[in-house]
């Protein structure tokens, strides 16, 4: 289809939406209203599976600099008014559930394929597909393609016919059955899984994180707070916190930190001693500082 046939094709559906909204409901039986609310259903979930192809293509006529962004995220986000986190989740479907588009030679088959066909069909929603992406990038490293694919489709046919939840129990099973018999996690298996995650800054400033430690660097940070979050040590509320050596028993005994909050403040000393360190260099020209603004 070329770009003109596209263009008219995308007027030809916002003129049917026009005419749709024009019609009055008012006379409309029970009966008919849910026939209608069927259709138009059917038709939302078929929607996302366009928008993923065209944004898909889109990657590959043009660059994000071309459109004025530092990066696609960006683009998405200023363009259609969305949040970057909306704009990372709808690259990320893309990514999963359209026609990959290779340097040279015909496109390849979505990732996930089954889920993909489903959706484009309407027999699968937003929340089936988010379901479904989640508990395939939760299989185990050993499982294989075959293993994978068959997953995938299994859970496709289960979501035609339930809610997210059943899906989601259903994937939930298969995969405590699958590790159940499965080899001990490896070392390629803990690299994969492992990260820091940054949350939203809250109302109050605040920012939540979230961890999975490599057994590697759990042995250091253990190590680190052992040192720096005993009671006693890198207490803001010590008029002269201690931070190296040995804290008096007074201050451990004024110490009435829970142990979450000491590993924050240790993880805060550590942090302050890095800086203070002069070790880490420039960045983009400049000298690594911190900037705390309320």
């Amino acid at each position: 289809m070329s770009g003109t046939d596209l263009q008219a094709a995308v007027a030809a559906l916002v003129d049917a939406v026009d005419t749709l909204a024009g019609c009055d409901s008012d006379l409309a039986t029970g009966t008919e209203l849910v026939e209608v609310l069927d259709e138009l259903e059917t038709v939302w979930c078929r929607l996302p599976a366009l928008r993923h192809r065209l944004l898909a293509r889109l990657q590959v006529e043009t660059t994000p600099q071309q459109m004025g962004a530092k990066n696609w995220k960006d683009v998405l986000a200023i363009r259609w008014r969305i949040s970057t986190a909306e704009a990372h989740r709808r690259l990320g479907d893309a990514a999963l559930l359209a026609p990959r588009q290779p340097v040279t030679g015909p496109p390849l088959p979505p990732v996930l394929h089954a889920t993909s066909v489903a959706q484009a069909q309407g027999l699968i929603n937003a929340e089936h597909v988010e379901v479904i992406r989640k508990s395939v990038a939760k299989l185990p490293g050993f499982v294989d393609a075959v293993t994978r694919e068959q997953f995938e489709v299994d859970l496709v046919r289960t979501a035609v016919g339930a809610g997210p939840k059943d899906v989601e129990n259903a994937a939930d099973l298969t995969l405590f059955l699958l590790d159940q018999d499965g080899p001990e996690p490896d070392d390629t298996e803990r690299a994969r899984t492992r990260g820091v995650t940054k949350g939203k800054q809250r109302r109050d400033a605040m920012t939540d994180l979230q961890a999975r430690l490599t057994p590697e660097a759990w042995a250091v940070f253990e190590v680190l707070f052992a040192k720096y979050a005993a009671p006693g040590m890198c207490n803001p509320d010590d008029p002269e916190p201690c931070i190296s050596g040995t804290p008096s028993q007074a201050q451990i005994e004024a110490d009435h930190r829970s142990l979450a909050q000491r590993q924050h403040d240790a993880l805060l000393a550590i942090g302050r001693i890095a800086l203070m360190s002069g070790d880490l260099g420039q960045l983009n020209g400049l000298p690594v500082a911190v900037m705390v603004v309320h």
